[in-house]
């Protein structure tokens, strides 16, 4: 996986340290994550149909 992100240039994306891997947010650009902050674009796509077919992400839609 990180030899094809750095391949593409976006090896940022991977956060590293001793014995761990996490992705770094600050560096993607990602609807859940503009969803979560309420960005109306991301919002306003979806239409009533952001992840319906996870039962778990019921509580991100019905709250806005």
């Amino acid at each position: 996986m990180i030899k094809s992100l750095k391949a593409v240039g976006a090896e940022s994306a991977v956060a590293r340290s001793y014995n761990a891997l996490a992705v770094n947010v600050d560096v993607l650009d990602c609807d859940y994550y503009r969803f979560q902050e309420l960005d109306a674009g991301a919002v306003n796509a979806y239409e009533t149909e952001y992840m319906s077919q996870y039962s778990w992400a019921d509580f991100l839609y019905n709250g806005y």
